[in-house]
């Protein structure tokens, strides 16, 4: 591949929609690339696209080291970074935000999960819609992550029960957005005690490999975090949460703040976080165990938020 190459995929990137084959599906980049103009679609961020790049120039390093190539042509070729907006960076919710989540009568009880989730009523469902939020709060899982869960994603390493974050070959909808985001998460003590690991092995007497939150409809993409993304915009408006930066992704801000709060490291917080790093000397070794991990998410708390009525009450 020649310079020239390198700067014509990058004129391609530019052209393209954010989530290119998701809209399109089958088609070659350069086909999503027109229809998605044609359609007016927002292009993906400066930001995605030189993660791409990045990526592409990783590979590049690799040959050359190894002889393949005599020099990396994407060396240097990066798309300016667009400048931030403030309007559009997403706001954490605060500790009154999240009282008003979890005091919404889908907590407290509501005539059903479906339709009937705004309206009181005698049912707690723990369904999908109960959980997504709840896992967010305390794993700072994106929402495609929590959505795209199956059973055989929680399994015991080191002593403790974690989440396993990843993508899968034999299902094309189950994807992480980057490669730092292929991770595990230790079960927080308080997602146990609202019941997640009894509901999970509920749902194991269903087959080793089936969808935790079946419920969650599939969108015309194929993935359950979009028609669960419109349904959560409906229901922060609900509850009183109106500020256009507080999104269900606000969940991941305000985890961060958590670990910040926590004095966790900061290679913690990105093994924790499935936040991306530059640092090389991160990239040898095994990695954090899960039982180090699992005593630092311990600490992660929210002063003033109480969710004691949802914990399950053991049976003695």
């Amino acid at each position: 591949m020649r310079r020239e190459d390198v700067r014509a995929f990058m004129d391609l990137l530019k052209r393209l929609p954010s989530n290119a084959t998701k809209h399109y599906p089958g088609k070659t980049l350069q086909q999503a690339a027109d229809l998605a103009e044609r359609a007016g679609l927002p292009r993906m961020s400066s930001d995605t696209a030189n993660g791409y790049l990045r990526s592409l120039g990783a590979i590049f390093r690799f040959a050359v080291d190894e002889g393949y190539v005599e020099a990396d042509p994407s060396a240097g070729i990066m798309l300016p970074k667009a400048p931030g907006r403030a309007k559009d960076k997403r706001s954490p919710f605060d500790v009154s935000d999240l009282r008003a989540i979890f005091s919404a009568p889908l907590y407290t009880g509501a005539v059903n999960d479906e339709a009937g989730y705004a309206r009181p009523g005698p049912n707690i469902v723990r369904r999908g819609r109960f959980w997504v939020p709840i896992i967010a709060l305390f794993s700072g899982m994106r929402m495609n992550e929590i959505c795209q869960l199956t059973v055989d994603d929680f399994v015991e390493e080191d002593g403790v029960v974690i989440i396993l974050i990843r993508e899968d070959d034999d299902d094309e909808t189950k994807r992480v957005k980057t490669e730092a985001g292929i991770r595990f998460v230790p079960v927080h003590p308080e997602l146990e005690r609202i019941g997640l690991l009894a509901f999970v092995q509920n749902r194991r007497a269903n087959g080793p490999k089936v969808p935790l939150f079946p419920d969650l409809p599939v969108g015309s993409t194929g993935y359950r975090s979009d028609p669960f993304s419109k349904y959560f915009n409906r229901f922060r408006h609900k509850v009183g949460i109106t500020d256009r930066k507080k999104v269900f992704h606000s969940f991941r801000h305000t985890y961060r703040d958590a670990l910040r709060e926590a004095d966790i490291s900061d290679q913690k917080v990105r093994a924790l976080g499935g936040w991306s790093s530059s640092r090389t000397e991160e990239n040898y070794g095994r990695g954090l165990r899960a039982s180090t991990l699992a005593r630092d998410i311990q600490a992660v708390k929210y002063d003033g938020l109480d969710l004691s009525h949802l914990h399950v009450k053991q049976l003695s």
